[in-house]
């Protein structure tokens, strides 16, 4: 043997030695434990000597899988403990530790924003401590009476051994496993750490917004007190003295009045800018089966859209009332400046009756709005107060919610007042008055998006469709089986595509509105080559042509040269389902567009070039470049018959075996169900998937499992002011925009008119974000903007 190697019993020893390690540094963190005086204590002993403690194990399991080498059989008794006895139970206790660190944070945090008493905190530490100590004793008790059974029967040992002899060693799955909870005990305390820098910066924006009512009510009262005086002097003068000092009074009130600044920019740019210092922040709020759940939180955006329904508003009320106390105040405490000036000048003390009145009635009139403004000073206290909190994040509604019109409604819609109590009462005795006469009145842009509003809610319940709705999607749809011919175009490609087979020049650009089956029509029409040929173009993708494979980015001028770098025994066929998705900053869709047409002109005798776009998009870039005439074929989508619309229903209704009943109860026959089908085709122009998406709208799913259809309001009504349409059609034409593009496309007035417009879409689900940030118009409404777009002239 060579001396430099260890002997089995030096090896014995030495593991021997390294679990005696490992069970004392476990006693030694329970020992610990009892010595903890707080939950700041508790807090960061868990977290310092628990990451220790299982660094420590999995150093201990490391070793003796380095120590065991390859041999798959276990012999030792502390490699057994170490890597199959041990691990689940240390794991259970380590998950323990980890989720009372977590508790602790969040009882830390709450107490840090006066949520829950010191008392609370103190009785939480103490049940975590003792629960914490408990567990552990009994696992340390288990590991300890566990390993003296190995070492002193062998009997057991051999037993326990023979059950595992046959096992792959599992040490690697429980190392990735504690290494994850080494990364979650991390990821809690660096949550906890910048949770607790925006709570001090909540505290900071909560401290500005009071400031800002303090002023207001300090203003008032400052003013209130100085015309309180000008109307004593102007009372008691009897003397030019006295008339001197009222004089003095009134000037004084002016300078002060004209001298305050009722909406204070610097603060209120100030206020923004700490609004948007807020992170957006992924916190751990709970554990669930031993994963940490997590909930991603835009602070920010979440503050900003609270604020803007919850506080402002009565700010603004605030701001409004005093401006209009002080512009009255000021105006007639100059006229009266001037009638005691007039006095002073002539030397002659008459009567003031008139002034005294003036100066009553503003002075009553600023009393009144000062005692009508604390209902708003008061909602601005409670709301910061009871919701304005970051670690409303750990309760399971959503964060900060609001309505959804949110600060998109007039405020006066959401405050009962005297005059909306007023109208009710009219539209309550006149609701019976002619009706024979209809009412033409326009609504008011508000009512247009509160029927909107109605009509969206009832989409976005189906925007996660059951099985029964995901039946009549119209992308992803199910197999051939819904597949319905349609025999216009299909006869078309059966004569474009042999002409190419035969060796003739050929390319074919799909064009229609979304949702008219542009998508579908490509994928029958790539069936009818051999699969090795057809090459779907999509950014990010990968293209692989006779052996030579190339993944894509965004200029499409790359592949297309990869393309024509790799054919020379084959004729592919390449399908570009999405060109709107050819672009980015370094590369426009209109630089891309141009490579493919010259790429199409040079080659068109060895590649079939498929494209699908919208014929808005086809127009646009017509403008620019001979882009139509590119293609040897055009092929419309835009029409279906009712004959093939009716099909595409029934094959989706017929799969569910389900029953269809009318409103009223009544099972639908043969003849009702082609009526109402009928109806929506001709409601949507003949757009077959926009026939499939209003089915969903209009059936719901009941406790039996039967289908009931009612005629709902399908169509969206046109709620959209000019700014929103412009940024619509930008995202409808380009396929998805993003805040840049739209920034410098409208820079003059981005910041007043385009970011909120673009806040408002976001929040009331007509815009969404795609996965990379990129504002997308929502598949629920995508035809219905495009149709109010085109009836507004703004796409062809």
């Amino acid at each position: 043997m060579n001396e430099n190697n260890p002997s089995t019993q030096e090896l014995n020893k030495a593991e021997g030695k390294l679990m005696d390690s490992v069970l004392g540094e476990f006693q030694e963190f329970n020992t610990g434990l009892a010595s903890q005086s707080s939950a700041e204590e508790l807090y960061s002993y868990l977290f310092n000597t628990g990451t220790t403690l299982l660094e420590s194990y999995t150093l201990a399991g490391d070793t003796c899988l380095d120590t065991s080498g390859k041999n798959a059989e276990v012999t030792d008794p502390d490699h057994y403990l170490v890597h199959f006895s041990y691990p689940d139970r240390f794991k259970s206790i380590i998950l323990l530790v980890r989720d009372v660190l977590l508790q602790l944070s969040i009882a830390n945090l709450r107490a840090l924003e006066n949520l829950v008493s010191e008392e609370t905190v103190i009785d939480h530490f103490g049940k975590s401590k003792e629960l914490l100590h408990t567990e552990l004793e009994q696992c340390l008790n288990y590991f300890k009476v566990e390993r003296k059974s190995l070492l002193e029967k062998p009997e057991v040992l051999k037993r326990k051994l023979e059950s595992v002899q046959h096992f792959s060693n599992p040490w690697k799955t429980y190392a990735l496993q504690f290494e994850t909870i080494l990364g979650q005990f991390k990821e809690i305390d660096l949550s906890y750490t910048r949770l607790e820098q925006t709570i001090t910066q909540y505290r900071l924006i909560r401290e500005m917004i009071l400031q800002m009512r303090a002023d207001v009510q300090k203003t008032n009262s400052l003013l209130k007190t100085k015309a309180d005086l000008c109307l004593t002097g102007l009372e008691n003068i009897s003397e030019l003295q006295q008339l001197n000092d009222t004089i003095k009074s009134f000037e004084d009130l002016i300078t002060s009045g004209i001298s305050q600044e009722i909406r204070p920019e610097s603060t209120i740019r100030d206020l923004e800018d700490s609004v948007d210092k807020l992170p957006s922040l992924s916190v751990p709020v709970g554990a669930q089966e031993g994963y940490l759940i997590l909930k991603k939180i835009d602070f920010k955006k979440s503050a900003e859209k609270w604020l803007d329904y919850e506080i402002l508003p009565y700010l603004s009320d605030l701001w409004d009332g005093q401006e209009a106390n002080f512009s009255h105040l000021l105006n007639v405490a100059t006229q009266i400046k001037s009638s005691l000036l007039v006095a002073k000048k002539t030397q002659q003390l008459t009567s003031f009756h008139g002034e005294i009145s003036s100066l009553k009635a503003i002075n009553l009139e600023q009393k009144n709005t000062i005692l009508q403004s604390e209902e708003a000073v008061v909602h601005i206290e409670k709301e910061l107060e009871l919701k304005f909190k970051v670690t409303e994040i750990y309760k399971e509604e959503e964060y900060l919610k609001v309505p959804l019109q949110t600060n998109f409604s007039l405020l006066s819609n959401s405050k009962p007042g005297n005059f909306r109590y007023f109208s009710a009462q009219v539209a309550q005795l006149f609701k019976n008055v002619g009706k024979q006469v209809k009412d033409v009145q326009e609504k008011t842009p508000h009512q247009r998006l509160e029927i909107a509003l109605e009509i969206l809610e009832t989409r976005n319940e189906k925007e996660t469709p059951d099985h029964y709705h995901s039946l009549f999607l119209n992308k992803n749809f199910i197999g051939d089986l819904f597949l319905v011919k349609r025999k216009q175009q299909e006869e078309a490609l059966e004569k474009i595509i042999p002409y190419w087979k035969k060796g003739q020049n050929r390319s074919l650009a799909v064009i229609g509105d979304p949702l008219t089956g542009k998508s579908t029509l490509l994928e029958y029409a790539t069936h009818q080559f051999k699969s090795n040929d057809v090459h779907y173009l999509t950014p990010g993708g990968e293209i692989s042509i006779e052996g030579r494979k190339l993944k894509m980015g965004r200029n499409l001028e790359e592949v297309l040269s990869f393309v024509k770098r790799s054919i020379s025994n084959s004729k592919p066929i390449l399908v570009l389902d999405d060109l709107h998705l050819w672009r980015d900053s370094d590369r426009s869709l209109l630089t891309n567009v141009t490579s493919l047409v010259d790429f199409m002109s040079l080659n068109a005798s060895k590649v079939f070039v498929i494209v699908a776009i919208t014929n808005a998009l086809r127009l646009h870039l017509d403008t620019r470049i001979a882009f139509s005439q590119s293609f040897t074929n055009l092929l419309d989508t835009n029409l279906s018959t009712s004959d093939e619309i009716y099909k595409a229903v029934m094959l989706r209704h017929g799969a569910s075996h389900r029953t269809l009943f009318e409103k009223e109860g009544k099972v639908m026959n043969d003849g009702q169900l082609r009526k109402r089908i009928g109806w929506l085709t001709k409601k949507f122009d003949f757009n077959i998937g926009a026939v499939l998406q209003a089915w969903i709208f209009c059936t719901d799913v009941q406790e039996d499992s039967t289908i009931q259809f009612s005629e709902k309001e399908t169509h969206l009504n046109d709620f959209l002011s000019t700014t929103e349409l412009l940024i619509l059609k930008n995202c409808l034409l380009f396929g998805y925009s993003s805040d840049l593009e739209l920034k410098n496309l409208f820079t003059n007035r981005y910041e007043s008119e385009y970011k909120p417009a673009i806040r408002k879409l976001l929040n009331i689900g007509i815009l969404d974000r795609d996965p990379n940030g990129y504002l997308i118009v929502k598949n629920t409404v995508r035809q219905d903007l495009y149709s109010i777009l085109k009836y507004r002239e703004l796409l062809a």
